[in-house]
């Protein structure tokens, strides 16, 4: 039954599957199955016959370590070698992941500015959109009065009323409205500098990071009882 051929696993190496625990337990006998865990740092193997099960278990109670060599049995068959990448696994999947999440200087560097222009362009079109509505509806509309202006005289004083200086009005709003529009680019062109300042501050942290982490790294790989896994 599965309780005599089913052997529970641990410590596999980063990057393994369940084709590469099934290839490396198949020098002790068949293996019908083979299991991971979802952190994939454990396992299952279920061998058909005790007989495997028993041998993995006499090498493992000698000490000795189970590698493996090359990839999985069988795999790339039939395919061009050279578009056949075998998967990094433990020290080298560990440096692998290190890598992909720091790519360096240029690369972040570019992704900043490529998000930083996509996030200018964002504020610009919200701040032409407000600018649009205040046009629209934030503006108090003089229309000019119909008719003649009429004078009359009261107590000496000439009084003009009718016809609504409306043009004087407009000019003072439109006025209004052009001053409006350079101080927001003023403050845009401020918060840009600003935002810009940061994101260099942000990768000259990154970079120091990076540089700790490859001392780090040299450090653990000096040491002998250096174990990633």
């Amino acid at each position: 039954n599965a309780g005599g051929t089913a052997l529970f696993v641990s410590g596999l190496p980063l990057g393994s599957d369940e084709s590469t625990l099934r290839e490396l337990f198949e020098c002790f006998g068949a293996v019908s199955q083979a299991v991971l865990h979802p952190l994939k740092r454990s396992g299952i193997v279920v061998f058909r016959s005790e007989v495997g099960r028993t041998a993995a278990l006499k090498y493992a109670a000698r000490g000795q370590v189970l590698e493996l060599a090359g990839g999985a049995a069988g795999r790339g068959q039939g395919e061009d070698d050279e578009e056949q990448e075998e998967a990094p696994m433990g020290v080298k999947a560990w440096v692998h992941e290190h890598k992909a999440a720091r790519p360096g200087n240029e690369v972040l560097q570019q992704q900043v500015d490529d998000w930083m222009d996509e996030y200018d362009e964002e504020q610009e079109r919200k701040a032409r959109e407000r600018q649009a509505a205040m046009g629209g509806d934030g503006w108090t509309v003089v229309v000019r009065a119909k008719g003649r202006k009429r004078t009359r005289e009261e107590g000496g004083v000439t009084v003009v009323t009718g016809g609504v200086a409306a043009g004087a009005a407009a000019a003072a709003a439109a006025a209004a409205a052009k001053e409006g529009e350079k101080a927001a680019q003023g403050r845009g062109d401020f918060y840009r500098f600003q935002r810009r300042e940061r994101r260099r501050n942000e990768l000259v942290e990154l970079r120091q990071r990076f540089e700790e982490d490859k001392r780090r790294l040299a450090q653990l790989k000096a040491t002998r009882n250096f174990k990633p896994y």
